[in-house]
C-alpha cells in the first residue's frame, strides 16, 4: 500500500514539474531569458538629446550644458564625441569634444593613459567595439548602426563616494560595461574612466581574416 502511495506521489510531482516548465520554439535563445537577471538593474534607453551629431566643438559644449546634467547624459555626450572622431573631417573638433567630456588635458591622445583608446578610435577595424553599445546592434549584423541616430542601453548605476558608476549594455559582451562619471563644480557630469568602452568585444560575424600569426596585429 505504501509503495502505491509513493508511486502516485512521484507521478504527481512529475506532472507538476512538466506543467511549470515553459516550452519555447526551437529558435528561441534561452540566454535571453536569463540576460536581465545576469545584468541586474532596470534597463533604460538614452536620455533625451538633440538629433544628430554635433558639427563643431562649440555646438558640443552647448549640448553638454543641457544633456550632461545627469550621469547618463554625460555618457551619451561621450559617445557622440567618439562617433564624431570616426570621421577624419571632424577629427580635430572631435578631439576637443573628447578632451572636454573626459575632463582631460591638452594633447590627451599622446598621454599614456589614452594610448590604446586613441589607437582604436583611429583604426576603422576597431570601430565595431564602440558601435556595439548602440541599441539594435549585434555581431550577426556587423554592429550596424547610424551614428546620427542611435541610442544607448543603460542598465543601472551605482553611487560611490566621489563618482558614479554607470552600467551599459554592449551587444558584443556577456557582462555589463562600466563608465565612471563625476560631477564637477560647474554642475556638469564628466567621464573620468572610459576603459570599458574600448575593451574588446565579440568580433562581427563577417570579421576580417585571422591575423593571429601577424605581430603587427598583437596590440589592436
Amino acid at each position: 500500500m505504501k509503495r502505491h502511495i509513493i508511486t502516485c506521489l512521484a507521478i504527481l510531482c512529475i506532472m507538476l514539474i512538466n506543467a511549470c516548465v515553459p516550452t519555447f520554439p526551437q529558435s528561441f535563445n534561452t540566454s535571453q531569458l536569463f540576460y536581465p537577471l545576469m545584468n541586474q538593474g532596470s534597463v533604460t534607453s538614452s536620455p533625451s538629446a538633440p538629433a544628430g551629431l554635433p558639427s563643431t566643438f562649440a555646438e558640443f559644449k552647448s549640448r553638454c550644458n543641457s544633456v550632461a546634467r545627469s550621469p547618463e547624459g554625460a555618457v551619451k555626450m561621450y559617445f557622440d564625441a567618439v562617433f564624431c572622431y570616426f570621421g577624419p573631417s571632424r577629427r580635430t573638433e572631435a578631439s576637443k569634444m573628447l578632451r572636454y567630456i573626459m575632463h582631460a588635458d591638452a594633447n590627451w591622445e599622446k598621454k599614456q593613459k589614452y594610448v590604446t583608446f586613441a589607437r582604436r578610435l583611429k583604426d576603422p577595424a576597431c570601430h565595431y567595439i564602440f558601435r556595439s553599445f548602440a541599441s539594435g546592434t549585434s555581431p550577426q549584423n556587423g554592429y550596424r548602426m547610424s551614428p546620427e541616430n542611435y541610442s544607448l542601453v543603460f542598465s543601472g548605476k551605482s553611487n560611490e563616494a566621489d563618482y558614479v558608476r554607470v552600467f551599459l549594455i554592449s551587444s558584443g559582451s556577456d557582462s555589463r560595461r562600466i563608465v565612471w562619471v563625476k560631477q564637477y563644480q560647474d554642475g556638469l557630469w564628466y567621464v573620468i574612466n572610459n576603459a570599458d568602452t574600448y575593451m574588446k568585444v565579440r568580433e562581427p560575424a563577417s570579421s576580417r581574416p585571422d591575423n593571429s600569426h601577424d605581430a603587427d596585429y598583437d596590440n589592436r
